[in-house]
């Protein structure tokens, strides 16, 4: 997909499992990747699994770790980047919009 570079996404709980008002994602990012940088309404609770990397919310750029736990708001400009050396692997959960 344009605007994405080196990203996997699975859903892990969703539609599938019957859940009716959240979508729970693993999404990694390898070595330069990076996710779209966008915003639309979903809120976003993200958990750091795996390696670290650097989030873009808003106008400022954070470096997170692993277990860091990060919280967009919703229509926030975000987008999630890999500059190291390792998989940045992040639990994302959103919000089913009506």
């Amino acid at each position: 997909m344009e605007g994405i570079k080196d990203a996997a996404k699975r859903i892990l709980i969703g539609d599938n499992e019957g859940a009716p008002n959240f979508i729970m994602r693993f999404f990694t990012l390898d070595p330069g990747g990076h996710s779209l940088l966008e915003r639309h309404p979903q809120e976003h609770g993200v958990l750091v699994l795996q390696g670290k990397g650097k989030i873009q919310i808003g106008d400022k750029l954070f470096e997170v770790n692993q277990f860091d736990a990060v919280f967009i708001e919703g229509n926030e400009l975000h987008q999630f980047n890999n500059p190291y050396d390792k998989p940045f692997g992040f639990i994302c959960v959103i919000p089913k919009l009506d």
